[in-house]
C-alpha cells in the first residue's frame, strides 16, 4: 500500500488554518449572539412596562397558586436600579410590552372564572346542607378541609362577589 503522506506541512498549515478560522467566526457568531440576548435583555428589563408586566405575571401566580405563594417579585431596590440603567425603547418592544400585559390580564381573569364558579357552587352548597341540618335539628360538622376552603381569602372573596 502506498503512503500519500508527502511529507509537505504547507498544505497541513492550510487546512489547520481553514478549521481554525472557522471556529473562530462560530465563536464571533455565539458571542454575538449572547451579546445581542443581553442587550434585549437589558432593554426589557429596563422598558417602563416592565413592571407591570412583573406585578400581572405575578398576579396570574396568585390565582393558580393561592395568595399564600409568600412574597415574591422585584423590591424596591432591584426596580430603582432598573429605572436608573433604562434603555430608550424602540416602537416594537413598546408593542410587544404592551400586548404581553394584555395577554397575561386575559389569561388571569380566564383563570378566575373557573375558581369564581367553583367558590359559588361550594359555598351553595354549604348553604344547603346547612339549611338541611338545621331541619332537622342537627348541626353540620365543619371538617378541617371545609375550615381551610373557608380560611383562604381568594376563594371567600369570590363567593362574596356572587
Amino acid at each position: 500500500m502506498e503512503d500519500n503522506y508527502n511529507g509537505d506541512d504547507d498544505q497541513n498549515k492550510g487546512v489547520f488554518s481553514v478549521c481554525t478560522e472557522s471556529q473562530s467566526d462560530e465563536r464571533d457568531v455565539v458571542g454575538e449572539e449572547e451579546l445581542e440576548q443581553e442587550v434585549l435583555k437589558r432593554r426589557i428589563s429596563g422598558h417602563p412596562l416592565y413592571g407591570l408586566l412583573m406585578e400581572n405575571h405575578i398576579n396570574c401566580l396568585k390565582v393558580g397558586l393561592g395568595e399564600n405563594i409568600g412574597e415574591i417579585g422585584v423590591t424596591g431596590t432591584e426596580k430603582d436600579k432598573l429605572k436608573a440603567t433604562a434603555i430608550p425603547t424602540s416602537s416594537d418592544l413598546d408593542q410587544f410590552m404592551e400586548a404581553y400585559c394584555d395577554a397575561l390580564n386575559k389569561l388571569k381573569e380566564a383563570m378566575e372564572d373557573p375558581i369564581k364558579e367553583t367558590t359559588s357552587f361550594i359555598t351553595d352548597m354549604y348553604a344547603q346542607l346547612e339549611d338541611l341540618s338545621a331541619s332537622k335539628n342537627t348541626t353540620l360538622t365543619r371538617t378541617p378541609q371545609l375550615e381551610e376552603l373557608h380560611a383562604r381569602p381568594h376563594l371567600t372573596d369570590y363567593a362574596d362577589e356572587n
